[in-house]
């Protein structure tokens, strides 16, 4: 039987669809790479009929029409990370920023402490169409998607066929999807692996090397998502039987899997599987992810409880930093207290990691910033700075000059490893704030 003639009852389009939500309603997107763009868009065309709208997105992929002012009447926005479309939003104060990691919204499903983003009026996903037994997949992107499902009163979904199947938790029954949309044309695979700018490409190299260095045979890894880690995770080539446990699956880690590097032979915890919640990769990787029983995504309160990945041995985590200051204090997401992305899972897998036996977490940073300009590690930070990564909890940080390991030194002594791997342009500056800061 066709889907369509399964879920007939269900079949909406996109306009009528959007018609069910009303003014006041909190609407809970699809994050990432397959927000229901139909949806979305129709969503919007009503923007004269409605009133406090309070859309809930994260990392938003798409310029929708909801950003627009003359729409603020209709539309509220609220993300809990900021990408390069919701960055304007923020300073312009046209944004609410939720302040949390990617599990820390656990805590928020218990009673008292609901907030809007876990209860939802509406939730609007893409999923692939059912199957013979009548389960969907929520594709490359899983997420908190089975918890809104669970919790949202109305659930719309546009369906997209070109969507991949994985193992793990993601899936959804079409009986819990009160109506589907079918998309008019399909969404191609999105394209979604940061690009090291060519003057950075030579820092990538060396920062890549270094890390490999750290990592061991039979380690499990988890890579964050920017431009140095993911590039990062190409020089792992030479090792053997890694194992992942991510918060996201990398193009990195699809040419580790394919050339038999990553086999998680050696996993404590699920293993010969590759463990995410989502995936962010080339097109051409899809095909090798689609229908794979070692792909499994499973719900971000379990991939990236610290518990939990602290139960894989050697687990090695990956991660950007834009800056560090002298203490180890780090910032992934902020200049000053402007905010630039969030902290999303990295304070996560640091903790795991570190509590992870023999796990290591790697925070890594090109040394300079604006073309050579500034330095990015810094003497202290500035009042106001965002703090990502609590300097108790930082373990080894890497730039294309070194390794500092800060695990177990004092102030004088992380003081002196950050500053041997900093630029030599800014050294005898950082030698003197840390003399006058930390010497009698």
């Amino acid at each position: 039987m066709d889907w369509r003639d399964q879920c007939r009852e269900k079949l909406l389009t996109a306009e009528q669809a959007a018609k069910m939500i009303e003014s006041g309603q909190r609407v809970l997107i699809g994050l990432g790479t397959v927000e229901p763009q139909y949806l979305a868009a129709a969503l919007c065309e009503r923007w004269q009929e409605l009133r406090d709208v309070e859309i809930v997105t994260s990392n938003t992929m798409h310029p929708y029409p909801w950003f627009d002012p003359e729409k603020a009447s209709a539309f509220t926005i609220h993300a809990g990370y900021l990408s390069a479309y919701l960055r304007p939003l923020y300073q312009e104060r046209r944004l609410e920023f939720s302040v949390n990691t990617v599990y820390s919204p656990a805590k928020w499903l218990e009673g008292e402490r609901s907030t809007g983003m876990m209860v939802p009026d509406v939730f609007l996903t893409t999923v692939s169409p059912p199957n013979a037994q009548g389960f969907c997949s929520f594709g490359e992107q899983l997420w908190y998607s089975r918890a809104w499902v669970q919790r949202a009163r109305l659930v719309i979904a546009e369906v997209n066929p070109l969507l991949i199947r994985t193992g793990g938790d993601n899936y959804v029954h079409v009986s819990q999807i009160d109506y589907l949309v079918e998309q008019p044309e399909p969404t191609p695979p999105f394209r979604m692996t940061p690009v090291v700018a060519p003057e950075e490409q030579e820092v990538a190299e060396k920062i890549g090397a270094l890390v490999a260095s750290l990592v061991r045979d039979g380690d499990t890894i988890q890579i964050g998502l920017g431009s140095i880690s993911m590039a990062a995770g190409f020089f792992l080539r030479e090792k053997n039987d890694l194992g992942v446990h991510s918060e996201i699956i990398t193009s990195a880690m699809i040419d580790l899997y394919k050339r038999g590097v990553i086999t998680g032979k050696r996993k404590t915890l699920h293993p010969e599987k590759l463990i995410a919640t989502g995936m962010f990769l080339e097109p051409e990787d899809y095909g090798v992810v689609d229908g794979n029983p070692v792909f499994e995504l499973r719900d971000a309160f379990y991939t990236n409880n610290p518990l939990v990945i602290a139960q894989n041995r050697c687990q090695v985590a990956i991660n950007n930093a834009l800056a560090i200051d002298l203490t180890g204090q780090v910032t992934v997401e902020a200049f000053g207290p402007q905010m630039y992305s969030g902290v999303a899972g990295q304070l996560d897998f640091v903790l795991g990691a570190y509590f992870s036996p023999g796990g290591r977490s790697i925070t890594v940073l090109p040394s300079t910033a604006r073309s050579g300009t500034v330095s990015r590690i810094v003497p202290e930070f500035p009042a106001g700075q965002v703090v990502s990564l609590p300097r108790t909890y930082i373990d080894y940080v890497v730039t294309e000059y070194g390794i500092a390991s800060l695990a177990g030194k004092s102030e004088r002594k992380r003081a002196e490893a950050l500053i041997d791997i900093a630029h030599p342009a800014f050294r005898a500056e950082l030698r003197a704030a840390a003399r006058k800061r930390f010497w009698p």
